[in-house]
């Protein structure tokens, strides 16, 4: 368990993906609880005052940039200026780059160049719809997605080696004023190759994997590979030393009864929902569906990747004194959101189905599904906070006659 938790803000908005979810799992393994969820609208609202760590992981960085716009930008840049931690994965990184193309050229808060960029395409062998990315005349490009092999040269461990997966972050050429904190330095065996081996060899290993800008008083930390990966935790501890790094003292919320609590039966309601919606999304999994939504293909299996999130923790909310601080409200939102995706997967499901009314139905899924996903973590994390949820091996409340049940078995998502 950290201690002196700083507050460390998740961006949850336009254009993210699923790879925020992960955050969930890292934070639970780590007992840490001071965590929000921030929309683009958030932002703008100057949410990110309220903040010490502002996480951008991994989506579709033009529609990230679009949804956070000159506002966002704006708060972005006072933030780390006035002492804030940015950290961006994959997308995340991209976005503060320096660009002249429109939305991005708002952010441009970091010199350091793309190296996975180019006019001339190498030929793709592999996963051909997640190998590259229109780029105003030119192309970014995936060489390798999944694990490789990362030399460190930042956190006092210069020469020291770490693994992470790569799932189309960039390939950096730092600006002399950046420190390299990680560096390419091979594949694994677990190293997915989208263009011949030798042609990724040259064109990623040697670049900078993550990187160190610091920006009036705070810093942007920019990772191409996805170091939030809970299959990763000697990545993931290297995060949480840029966490405690920021440490402006715990904060602390009280978490009292709920005006209008929820009742058993309208929460088992919502579990039965989340548990119906599983099932037709294992069912989707099993088709050959892909939806280009924006300028990133998604694909079925990271639909039940944000259902994970919630079915696996929401049954540790079953017990009374969880539930008497869990509003009514938010709960029948709750259920009405994930019957919303059940209903896309099903109509998604139908061969009646135009292509085009597909995209929208998907666009429209994803969107409900960050919605969902977000909200419930933000209500699972406010009882960890307060004390009500207590999670060691198994999940209690602190409440000595108010115990939750064992998690039972469930599918789990393939990454």
């Amino acid at each position: 368990m950290i201690k002196n938790q700083p507050e460390i803000g998740i961006y949850v908005g336009q254009g993210a993906s699923h790879s925020w979810t992960w955050f969930a799992d890292i934070f639970d393994r780590e007992a840490y609880t001071n965590v929000s969820f921030l929309n683009d609208g958030d932002i703008a609202s100057g949410a990110l005052s309220g903040v010490d760590v502002f996480f951008v992981s991994g989506g579709d960085t033009f529609a990230i940039a679009q949804g956070l716009g000159k506002n966002g930008a704006d708060a972005i840049e006072k933030f780390v200026s006035f002492g804030g931690i940015y950290i961006g994965a994959c997308a995340g990184a991209y976005l503060p780059l320096n660009s002249s193309l429109p939305p991005l050229n708002q952010f441009n808060f970091v010199a350091t160049r793309i190296a996975n960029l180019t006019k001339d395409l190498p030929e793709a062998v592999a996963k051909p719809e997640k190998f590259c990315t229109e780029y105003g005349c030119r192309y970014v490009y995936h060489p390798v997605r999944e694990s490789v092999r990362l030399r460190l040269t930042g956190w006092g461990r210069d020469g020291q080696y770490v693994e992470a997966p790569l799932y189309g972050g960039p390939a950096l050429i730092p600006s002399g004023d950046a420190e390299v904190l990680a560096e390419y330095a091979g594949f694994t065996d677990s190293t997915e190759f989208l263009i011949d081996r030798e042609i990724a060899s040259r064109a990623l290993l040697g670049t900078a994997a993550a990187i160190k800008k610091d920006y009036g008083s705070g810093a942007f930390y920019l990772f191409g590979p996805h170091f939030e990966h809970p299959d990763f935790p000697e990545a993931n501890g290297l995060l949480f030393e840029i966490f405690t790094g920021s440490m402006s003292g715990q904060r602390s919320r009280a978490t009292g009864e709920a005006r209008h609590p929820v009742e058993e039966k309208q929460y088992r309601a919502f579990l039965s929902a989340v548990s119906n919606a599983r099932i037709m999304a294992l069912a989707l999994e099993r088709s050959s569906y892909s939806w280009l939504i924006g300028r990133k293909m998604y694909d079925p299996e990271k639909i039940r990747v944000f259902l994970e999130a919630i079915w696996k923790r929401a049954r540790l909310l079953e017990a009374p004194a969880c539930l008497a601080c869990i509003e009514s409200s938010a709960i029948e939102l709750l259920t009405g959101q994930v019957v919303e995706v059940a209903e896309s997967i099903q109509k998604l499901r139908s061969d009646a189905l135009p292509r085009a009314q597909e995209t929208a139905f998907a666009e429209f899924l994803f969107l409900t599904l960050r919605k969902a996903a977000a909200a419930f973590l933000t209500i699972y994390f406010h009882l960890k906070r307060g004390g009500v949820l207590h999670q060691q091996r198994r999940s209690t409340c602190t409440i000595a006659t108010c115990i939750s049940r064992q998690p039972r078995h469930s599918i789990q998502p393939r990454s």
